[in-house]
């Protein structure tokens, strides 16, 4: 059976990117992605009616934003990759400066930098 074929776009960003949220009482969430050249504005929306798997795909997002965002910090200070080292997705993370990451407490979730 023949991979399905499916569109991608890579772009760079420069310091101009964005990334917005905004949450609304009464409709679903909108989450916004702006990039400065060339420019590109990306909005992810849900239907009204949210089920289990739009929990997942925001929860998915989420944990890569961060391990993207720590890979980007650590590159930024010069520290090395954490090549498929788990990145914890936590309020007391510390992955950016510490060459080991933390252990895990039990609210957090690790993602893969």
């Amino acid at each position: 059976m023949p991979a399905r074929r499916v569109p991608a776009l890579a772009l760079p960003v420069d310091a101009k990117a964005r990334v917005s949220f905004l949450g609304y009482e009464n409709r679903t969430p909108l989450l916004t992605i702006a990039t400065g050249r060339p420019a590109l504005l990306v909005t992810l929306t849900l239907p009204e009616h949210l089920e289990a798997g739009h929990v997942d795909f925001a929860r998915q997002l989420a944990a890569k934003a961060f391990a993207y965002a720590v890979a980007v910090e650590r590159r930024y200070r010069g520290l090395p990759a954490l090549h498929d080292q788990p990145v914890l997705l936590g309020a007391r993370t510390d992955t950016w400066t510490s060459d080991q990451p933390r252990l895990a407490p039990a609210e957090c979730r690790e993602v893969t930098a």
